[in-house]
């Protein structure tokens, strides 16, 4: 599994050479790869949704994936994909989703 995780860490580092080793290191210390999903669709809060797509995350939006599970976004970014795969990643009690370089932190 660690090794894995290396080789998708190296490849987004391939992807944005402003990220460094040391700040992936701290910034997933302690992680492990639980799965890559589909993600299907989104739904806001207040009930907006897109399907098929990707729009990235706000807080409290969910993502939900192909296999009808979901997660919570707590972090915001913008990204726009269509139906991309996202690797997941949790140490526990959190979960990080990385969808092509960008990286977020999410719950249940």
């Amino acid at each position: 599994m660690k090794i894995i995780l290396a080789i998708a860490l190296i490849s987004l580092i391939s992807k944005a050479n402003a990220i460094s080793v040391e700040d992936l290191a701290s910034q997933f210390q302690g992680y492990t790869i639980i799965g890559s999903k589909v993600i299907d669709r989104w739904v806001s809060q207040d009930k907006r949704e897109g399907k098929s797509e990707f729009n990235g995350c706000e807080h409290g939006r969910a993502i939900v994936f192909t296999d009808g599970t979901y997660l919570i976004c707590s972090s915001y970014g913008y990204q726009y994909a269509y139906r991309p795969t996202a690797l997941l990643l949790s140490n526990g009690s959190g979960f990080k989703m990385i969808v092509g370089d960008s990286v977020y932190d999410m719950r249940r």
